[in-house]
């Protein structure tokens, strides 16, 4: 949850603290635009999801869950 989450960032900036070649706007490890632009689109599109989970029958809710998972995994593994 949302402790474990903190304490995990917390980490990422101060073990990367120091570390040469990091980009301007971040603390350690954390990049702060990416950490924005991330809040902003689960602001956004979170009721969005909240209402399609509601709407779709279980099923298709799962398969297009797995379509999603199957592309990403592809396009880890190429790269």
């Amino acid at each position: 949850g949302l402790p474990i989450a903190l304490a995990g960032s917390l980490g990422f900036v101060i073990i990367g603290q120091g570390e040469a070649g990091l980009p301007d706007w971040s603390s350690g490890y954390v990049y702060w635009p990416a950490f924005a632009g991330i809040v902003v689109a689960s602001m956004l599109l979170a009721p969005v999801g909240a209402r399609l989970a509601h709407r779709l029958p279980a099923r298709q809710l799962k398969r297009v869950f797995a379509l999603l998972l199957y592309v990403l995994g592809v396009r880890m593994l190429l790269g």
